[in-house]
């Protein structure tokens, strides 16, 4: 019995970081789209790769000095400057033929010139789609220098990679384009490139296979984008124990208190689980259907049974009443004497354990949404699972495979956030 309610407790717990990690990374996600950040993180991984020096982590989102007039910028003008690059990177075969023997610079970062490529361009979107393109000098453009007229492709794909870049030495890089080509265009960068000596090495592994090299690209070109999909969730887990926390704060979810409630209160613990068995993933695609189902996490969470929320009429009327009929609403200087009154009745251990309580929340948050579903779907399955049976009346064999087994109830995994 005891063991029932403490797994019950703790799905009711984790439902309750489900629902509120549910609500920060729909907050987090439309923070992140606004501001381009996937974009961002893609743009400075293949500037990592191919235009900065290795070992200089805080230049990663530099570009060269030689190169600087001519790179994508995080404010505004995106989409003039892939226009120039565009035409930049088509006229690099031209300009690497007319150097002959001597060292060809390009007109701006490789980076920045793939992300122009025509092959890649289709994938940047307008930031207001639908809209014309509005004067980026004005006072909204000063106060808001991050909006930017076109977004980043959020992802690019391997192929697509090595198909833009190679395309960018040798026009025909598809075709029938022999390595020792690529070998020779690609000698004739200049040195000061980090990326000519790694594609010059990937080459030369490739013993002059063209499919190899092209490979030996793709998977170079995999390995960068698997460590920025680290920077980007460790940006994304600061953010959320950010929003965990003001959540947490201004919606009082208390994970000492609510764990404390889960335990010692039958009824409320088994509303709060039966929520939890029906609980379902919202869609991970931005959409009407995936804010609709945030809206509801927030009812859920907002309507639990579970000591949330501040009373706020409650706490108005007990103010009005502190100070003597003074509205506190009319009078706010008169709501700092009832605080510090209250705070010192209720006692600052208890006030210590709600800031406590808070913290846990906000941690609790960073692990993300997926984490606290996985864990929900185990320990409802755990709580699901039947007994097991007993030897089956007449089976002379002794008890069979099939009686021996255990039972197990689950419920198709939905589409996690």
């Amino acid at each position: 019995m005891a063991g029932s309610v403490v797994l019950n407790t703790a799905i009711g717990l984790i439902f309750v970081f489900l629902t509120a990690s549910l609500i920060c990374s729909g907050i987090l996600e439309y923070i992140s789209k606004v501001l381009n950040k996937r974009g961002d993180y893609l743009l400075r991984g293949l500037r990592e790769r191919l235009d900065i020096p290795p070992a200089t982590p805080g230049e990663s989102s530099c570009p060269p000095p030689s190169t600087l007039s001519n790179s994508l910028s995080e404010r505004s003008g995106t989409r003039q400057m892939l226009n120039r690059l565009a035409t930049a990177g088509a006229q690099m075969p031209m300009g690497m033929a007319a150097a002959g023997e001597g060292t060809f610079t390009p007109a701006g970062p490789l980076a920045d010139l793939v992300l122009a490529h025509p092959v890649v361009a289709s994938l940047h979107r307008p930031s207001r789609p639908g809209q014309p393109v509005t004067s980026t000098g004005g006072l909204s453009s000063r106060m808001f220098r991050r909006r930017k007229d076109m977004h980043i492709a959020s992802y690019l794909s391997a192929q697509t990679f090595a198909t833009a870049l190679l395309d960018l030495f040798v026009p025909d890089a598809t075709g029938k384009t022999s390595p020792d080509r690529i070998r020779k265009v690609i000698e004739k960068l200049d040195k000061n490139i980090p990326g000519r000596a790694a594609l010059l090495a990937l080459l030369r592994d490739a013993e002059g296979d063209a499919d190899r090299f092209r490979k030996a690209l793709e998977h170079w070109y995999d390995e960068q984008m698997a460590r920025v999909s680290g920077w980007y969730k460790r940006w994304a887990q600061w953010r959320l124990f950010v929003a965990g926390a003001l959540l947490a704060v201004l919606m009082n979810v208390n994970s000492l208190g609510i764990a404390q409630t889960l335990y010692r209160d039958e009824p409320v613990r088994n509303v709060v689980v039966s929520q939890a068995v029906a609980a379902e993933g919202c869609p991970a695609q931005a959409g009407e259907e995936r804010q609709q189902c945030l809206a509801n996490q927030r009812t859920i969470l907002r309507d639990l049974p579970l000591p949330l929320g501040w009373g706020i009429d409650k706490a108005t009327a007990d103010c009005k009443a502190y100070n003597q009929g003074k509205s506190c609403v009319s009078h706010p200087w008169l709501a700092l004497p009832f605080v510090t009154d209250a705070l010192s009745r209720t006692g600052f251990v208890t006030a210590g354990s709600t800031v406590v309580g808070w913290l846990l929340t906000g941690a609790a948050v960073s692990f993300g949404a997926p984490f606290w579903f996985d864990a929900l779907s185990k320990l409802g399955s755990l709580r699901t699972a039947g007994q097991r049976p007993g030897p089956a009346s007449g089976d002379a064999g002794g008890t069979s495979a099939q009686s021996r087994s255990t039972g197990q109830i689950g419920t198709p995994r939905p589409t996690s956030p």
